[in-house]
Formats: C-alpha cells, sequence, structure tokens
C-alpha cells in the first residue's frame, strides 16, 4: 500500500511538471531563414513560421503563460518579441493573408513587460504585395492593448504605452504614411486611421482617461495631437490633400474637434485649463483657423465654407463664448476676448468681408453680421 501511494505521487508529480512546460513550434520553408527562440518559466507558447527566404524572428519570453506568434510570407523579413511578464499576448503577421502577394523586407517588434498586455501588428499584403514597412509596440505595464495594421509599401507605425489599461489603434494604407502614438498614464485611449499616400499622423497622451481620434484620406495631410493631464479629449477628421492639423491641450476635460475637407486647409487649436471647448470645421481650400482657449469653461465655434477665409479666436479667462460663420471667399475674422462670460458671433456671407471684434472685460456681448 505504502508502494503504491509513493507510485501515485510520483506520477502526480509528473504530471504537473509536464503540465508546466514551455512550447515552441518552428516551421521554415525556403532559404536561409533563421530562428531564435528563448523562453524561461513555466507555460510560455511560442509558434513561428517562415515561408520564403532570408526570414529572421527572434523569440524571447520569460515568465508564465505568455504567448507569441510570429507568421512571415515572403523574403527578408524581420520579426521580433521579448516579453516579460505574465499572460501577455503577441502576435506578428508579416503575409499569411487571403491575398496570394508575398511581403518583402519588412521589420516588426514587439516588447512588453508587466502581466496581461496585448499587442499585434499585421503588415499585409495590397494587390502586389506590401514591402518595406516598419513597425514597433512598446508596452510596459498591465492591460494595455496594441494594434497596428499596414497594407502598401515604406509606412512607418510606432506606439509606445507605459502605464496600465491604455488602448492603441493604428492603420494605414497606402505608401510612405507614417502614423506614430504615445500614451503615458492610464485608460487613455488612441485612433489613427489613414488611407493615402504620405499621409502623417502623432498623438502623445499624458495623464488619465485621455482620448483621441483620427481619421485622413488623401495625400499629404498631417495631424499632430498632444494632450497632457486628464480626461481630455480630441478628434480630427481630414478628407483631401495638403491638411494640416495641430491641437494642444494641457489641463483637464478639454474637448477639441476639427473636420477639414478639401486641400490645403489649416487648423490650430491650443486649450490650456478646464473644461474648455471647441469645434472648428472647413469645408473648400485653402482655409485658415486658429483658436486659443485659456481658463475655464471657454466655447468657440469656427465655421468656413469656400476658399480662402481666415478665422482667428483668442479667449482668455472664463465662460466666454465665440462663434464665427463665413461662407464665400476671402473672408476674414479676428475675435479677441479678455474677460469673463463675453460673447462674441461673427456671420460673414459672400466675398471679402473683414471683422474685428475686441472684448476686454466680463459680460460684453457682439453680434457682426454682413453680406454681399
Amino acid at each position: 500500500m505504502k508502494k503504491l501511494i509513493l507510485t501515485f505521487a510520483f506520477l502526480f508529480s509528473g504530471a504537473m511538471i509536464f503540465a508546466q512546460g514551455n512550447v515552441s513550434v518552428v516551421n521554415q520553408t525556403g532559404s536561409g531563414n533563421g530562428s531564435t527562440v528563448s523562453q524561461t518559466g513555466m507555460t510560455n507558447g511560442s509558434t513561428v513560421d517562415q515561408v520564403g527566404d532570408a526570414n529572421t524572428a527572434d523569440v524571447t519570453q520569460v515568465g508564465i503563460s505568455n504567448d507569441s506568434d510570429v507568421d512571415q510570407l515572403g523574403d527578408g523579413n524581420y520579426g521580433e518579441v521579448e516579453q516579460y511578464g505574465n499572460t501577455n499576448e503577441a502576435d506578428i503577421h508579416q503575409g499569411f493573408d487571403v491575398s496570394p502577394s508575398v511581403n518583402d523586407d519588412n521589420w516588426a517588434y514587439i516588447g512588453q513587460g508587466g502581466n496581461d498586455n496585448v499587442a499585434h501588428i499585421d503588415q499585409y499584403p495590397d494587390t502586389d504585395g506590401s514591402d518595406d514597412n516598419y513597425a514597433w509596440i512598446e508596452q510596459i505595464g498591465n492591460l494595455n492593448d496594441s494594434y497596428i495594421n499596414q497594407q502598401g509599401d515604406d509606412n512607418t507605425a510606432e506606439n509606445q504605452q507605459w502605464g496600465n489599461s491604455n488602448n492603441s489603434t493604428i492603420l494605414q494604407y497606402g505608401d510612405d504614411n507614417y502614423g506614430g502614438a504615445g500614451q503615458y498614464g492610464n485608460s487613455n485611449t488612441s485612433y489613427d486611421q489613414q488611407s493615402g499616400d504620405d499621409n502623417w499622423a502623432l498623438t502623445f497622451q499624458t495623464g488619465d482617461f485621455n482620448g483621441s481620434s483620427v481619421f485622413q484620406t488623401g495625400n499629404s495631410n498631417d495631424s499632430y495631437v498632444e494632450q497632457d493631464g486628464n480626461a481630455n479629449n480630441s478628434n480630427v477628421n481630414q478628407n483631401g490633400d495638403d491638411n494640416y492639423s495641430y491641437v494642444d491641450q494641457d489641463g483637464n476635460n478639454n474637448s477639441s474637434g476639427v473636420a477639414q475637407i478639401g486641400d490645403d486647409n489649416f487648423s490650430d487649436v491650443d486649450q490650456d485649463g478646464l473644461l474648455n471647448n471647441s469645434s472648428v470645421f472647413q469645408s473648400g481650400n485653402r482655409n485658415m483657423s486658429y483658436v486659443t482657449q485659456n481658463g475655464i469653461g471657454n466655447f468657440s465655434d469656427v465655421k468656413q465654407f469656400g476658399d480662402d477665409n481666415f478665422s482667428d479666436v483668442d479667449q482668455n479667462g472664463n465662460g466666454n463664448v465665440s462663434g464665427v460663420l463665413q461662407n464665400g471667399f476671402l473672408n476674414e475674422s479676428y475675435v479677441n476676448q479678455s474677460g469673463n462670460v463675453n460673447a462674441s458671433t461673427v456671420s460673414q456671407f459672400g466675398n471679402n468681408h473683414y471683422s474685428a471684434v475686441n472684448q476686454i472685460g466680463n459680460g460684453n456681448s457682439s453680434v457682426v453680421t454682413q453680406s454681399n
């Protein structure tokens, strides 16, 4: 009986050791492919699939129950995964989509430190394959999630997240696009989507519960978003060519929305304080808008339709309200509010109108309407 008990204990112990082992699977088809897998800990899993020539895959996992999948179809691709912690997941897919085209000379890196992070890079082929793309993700903390998808040639995507529960998505379809996102804090969200060629988008968020979205369709559009504080929100949508948007928010609970349709439009929004709100909508070509808000609870709404219109809104204080509407060509509006609870409305219809409003003090009100 004693011998039976000891035998059972030995078998049970062996089963536990087997169940806690790491698993690595490497499949290579072609010539000159290289794969290095290093796993330290328990129940880590790694899969590497390479089809083509001169592909390289490096995988390092330290901890418990980390999972990695690297798939490469084509020639000269490089994929690297480093994971330190527990239950992290990393996926790199270069090729192996529904398209039969292969991908060449793409580069992807994922580095994660912490627990329960998820990172995924897809560099899938378009009709003739996707070549020379570059993507990297770095996540330090817990419960962060990052996804990059690039289809085309010579695209670059970069994402760095430090903190907990941050979420980033970068989607790029076309050639020579750049998308970057850096998030430092907790529960921040960034979403960038670009379709076309030579577009550029960069987002930085520092603090907690900030949100940013950027949509760019066309060619040579630029977007820069920087948020420093908590619960700030920015939305940018540009459709056309050679549009530019700049958003800088410092403080808490500020909100900015920018939409530009057409070509060569320009928007600059600067917010410093609390609960400021700015909305810019420009439809046409070569329109320009500047909005500066310093204080608490200021509101600005700018709408420009047509070509070559210009608007400049400066608000310093609390609870100021400005509305600018211009429809036509070569209209120009300046609004300056310094104080509290001032209100200004400017409406210009037609061509070549000029308006300047200066409000200094408290509780002032102005309405300007011009047409031809």
